[in-house]
């Protein structure tokens, strides 16, 4: 017989149970909570998490109207988006054509000076040639604006780039082009003196004005000076004349390159060579002690330029006397006669660097052996790299150029563009692979006087095959042919 079980029992055990379902509730929370806990100490990945670097060299890549969007974000984003290293270089890039996209450019300059031209510190604006003087005025205009926004915010530029302007062509008017020279005089005279770097190529600028803006750059240029340090140590005049001036007859163009102490690297034309700035020169590199000395001198002759002038060989050996770490790297277009290019390459330089260039200009009566033989071996003990471009298709100077090779004892780097036989290929990489010449990096373009160039290129391909082992571990090589009619 069942008898009911006692209700004071079946009460405990019921208490029983629920303190058994507490606890067990009780243990679950504190293991969420542990749980909890763990995930906070986790590292929580994402966009938004992380690290303020890594943000910033992904907005590196942005593009201006992607960075204002990224900027909108969040308050972290924007806070990073402000950061001086995102904005420190910038190129403009102005076209010569009228167009509404072409204006906003314009407008977008102005308002990037004003909002981030105390970050900036790496500046370079480059100028299509204008295509009428509609706009060359808007772009002089803007000029103008955009320097005296950045002269506002008194920021340290340290590089400066303002390339093709080519200010001699017709659509610059002359009310708009000195506007535009007294815009930059004016702000090199007040914010260069803390420029390290400034290259105005391509300006093409008469006498009295580049000499006006040179006379900017170096009168802010005095106080580094009076210090004793150097300021500008790269300066690259290439072009900033127009073509046909003879510089080298004007006496204040030495006078003023002779304020620049401190030059390392300085590029311009043969037409501004003289034995006064030779002069002038090693004068600037003993005012500070030597401690700026030039180190890479660059000269461009071209055959439109004038290039009459003697320079005599001291001038030459006082300025590498001045500068013992001097080199000299020198491009010679397209002037095939052989009295004005002894004229040109004196055996007292010091040269690293030669390119001797014929742009495809034919004349039968001249020749290239006289160069190869005569004044190119004058650099055996200081030659580094040889460029030539030669439309030699009446003679060949194979054998001339290998002589070249062997006996140019620094020679590392060769370019070569001319009419040349397949077998001279094979001789060279031969004479590498006996370390008889210690180039690296071969290039030749072989000129053929038909269109089917099929048996050149396979005759090409075995001599790679021959030395594929030399090329492939210690050289930089590239060899074509290509038809030459």
């Amino acid at each position: 017989m069942n008898y009911p079980e006692d209700p004071e029992e079946q009460l405990s055990e019921d208490e029983n149970e629920e303190e058994g379902e507490d606890e067990g509730i009780e243990i679950m929370d504190e293991e969420e909570e542990e749980g909890e806990a763990e995930e906070d100490k986790e590292p929580k990945l994402g966009w938004a998490n992380l690290p303020d670097v890594c943000l910033r060299q992904v907005f590196w890549w942005l593009r201006d109207r992607d960075r204002v969007k990224a900027a909108l974000v969040c308050l972290h984003w924007h806070h990073v988006m402000r950061s001086p290293s995102l904005w420190r270089v910038r190129t403009f890039n102005f076209s010569g054509r009228i167009s509404r996209t072409r204006r906003s450019e314009l407008e977008t300059a102005v308002c990037y000076a004003k909002t981030y031209g105390a970050y900036l510190e790496d500046l370079e604006i480059r100028f299509s040639h204008p295509l009428n003087s509609l706009v060359s005025r808007r772009f002089q205009q803007t000029l103008r604006t955009f320097l005296a926004a950045l002269r506002k915010t008194r920021g340290g530029l340290r590089r400066l780039t303002v390339n093709h302007m080519e200010l001699d062509r017709a659509a610059w008017c002359r009310s708009v082009r000195k506007a535009l020279v007294r815009s930059l005089t004016f702000y090199l005279r007040r914010e260069s003196s803390r420029l390290g770097y400034l290259s105005l190529r391509g300006a093409r600028l008469n006498l009295p004005q580049g000499l006006e803006v040179l006379e900017a750059v170096a009168a802010s240029q005095q106080q580094n000076h009076l210090c004793r340090r150097p300021g500008i140590t790269h300066l690259n005049l290439e072009d900033f004349f127009s073509q046909p001036l003879a510089v080298f007859i004007s006496p204040a163009f030495p006078q003023v390159m002779n304020r620049f102490q401190g030059l390392c690297t300085l590029t311009l034309n043969y037409s501004c060579l003289s034995a006064e700035l030779l002069a002038a020169l090693s004068e600037a590199c003993r005012s500070l002690g030597g401690g700026g000395s030039l180190q890479t001198f660059t000269i461009r002759c071209h055959i439109h330029e004038p290039h009459i002038q003697v320079v005599w060989g001291d001038a030459w050996s006082q300025l590498a006397q001045c500068c013992p770490d001097l080199r000299v790297h020198i491009t010679v277009e397209r002037i095939l006669d052989m009295d004005k290019l002894g004229r040109i390459l004196l055996r007292e330089i010091p040269l690293r660097s030669l390119s001797l260039t014929s742009c495809y200009f034919s004349e039968q009566d001249w020749s290239a052996k006289p160069a190869l033989t005569n004044l190119v071996p004058c650099y055996r003990s200081c030659l580094q790299k040889l460029t030539l471009d030669l439309n030699n298709s009446h003679e060949s100077v194979d054998e001339e150029l290998l002589d070249v090779v062997l006996l140019c004892s620094q020679l590392v780097y060769m370019k070569v563009w001319a009419f040349l036989d397949i077998s001279f290929l094979d001789r060279l990489l031969q004479k590498r692979l006996e370390k008889k010449i210690i180039l690296r990096t071969i290039k030749v373009r072989i000129y053929i006087n038909k269109y089917e160039t099929q048996d050149e290129d396979e005759q090409l391909e075995e001599v790679y095959s021959r030395y594929r082992q030399l090329i492939n571990s210690e050289l930089h090589y590239f060899a074509i042919s290509y038809p030459m009619l």
